[in-house]
């Protein structure tokens, strides 16, 4: 069972956040192993997607990264992801920085 494309929000407060991928784009291609995508990641939006977006759901344990358009990152509102859309950890105890 894969994680659910309903009850997502943007999670505040991370702009300054960094990780040794050096962008969140770069950490969202190396651990989900995929191009980065032509379109944000949040259904109903076609805008191109520019950054690695950090957003939260009370169904999913911890934070995610998404590929996002800079205006649904500013949402403040609750979104649907695309169906097939992959979501990776932004714990980077877990990821990037599990690496040694």
């Amino acid at each position: 069972m894969g994680i659910s494309i309903t009850g997502w929000s943007n999670k505040g407060g991370t702009s300054e956040r960094a990780c040794r991928c050096g962008t969140w784009q770069q950490h969202w291609m190396k651990f989900s192993g995929k191009p980065w995508p032509a379109t944000c990641s949040v259904a109903g939006c076609f805008n191109p997607a520019v950054l690695g977006g950090h957003i939260i759901n009370p169904a999913v344990d911890g934070e995610r990264i998404v590929p996002m358009c800079d205006s649904c990152n500013q949402r403040e509102d609750g979104f649907a992801l695309k169906e097939g859309s992959t979501v990776v950890k932004a714990n980077r105890a877990q990821t990037c920085e599990g690496y040694g």
